[in-house]
């Protein structure tokens, strides 16, 4: 989750943790999934390896990447190139472009706050897990800024009613 006094400066926030996640050697170990090569001694920041992927590297049976993502290495490859030299891109950059993202939730506390409230309220949702991008910034955000909103919506305590974990769990 980041969150954000505006919608751009969460966005801005987002893809600065972004960058910050995917490092030159995480970007070069990402494509070496597909490469089925050391490309240690490629810079992160200049363009895509100009070799083809090891020999048998392209069967689907083959790799550590997920089987989805084992079928098609060609292709996706030769997208990746295509998408690079079309964008500019570096190792990194495109790293951090095609990566799948996990379900984040980026934006101002308030609507934040009114998306989990619809989440919770119809029922899609029994909580949330919330995973720290940056420590103790983001914390501190949810704690000050998204958990004032919840309560303010009544879907987050503001008190608890039993003096035990197991009575604030309703574990009676």
């Amino acid at each position: 989750m980041v969150l954000g006094d505006t919608e751009a400066e969460a966005a801005e926030k987002a893809r600065y943790i972004q960058r910050e996640q995917v490092t030159g050697p995480r970007a070069l170990a990402f494509l070496e999934q597909y490469w089925g090569k050391d490309l240690s001694g490629y810079d992160p920041e200049g363009p895509l390896p100009d070799i083809e992927p090891a020999e048998g590297e392209l069967d689907p049976s083959r790799g550590t990447i997920s089987i989805e993502h084992r079928t098609g290495k060609a292709e996706r490859i030769a997208g990746w190139r295509r998408l690079a030299a079309e964008r500019h891109l570096s190792i990194r950059d495109l790293v951090i472009e095609v990566t799948p993202q996990h379900g984040t939730f980026v934006g101002t506390p308030s609507r934040i706050a009114d998306e989990w409230t619809r989440y919770v309220e119809s029922r899609a949702v029994d909580g949330f897990n919330i995973l720290p991008q940056l420590l103790p910034g983001t914390v501190e955000d949810i704690v000050d800024k998204l958990v004032p909103e919840l309560q303010t919506r009544g879907i987050y305590r503001t008190e608890y009613e039993g003096t035990t974990l197991r009575e604030h769990l309703d574990l009676r």
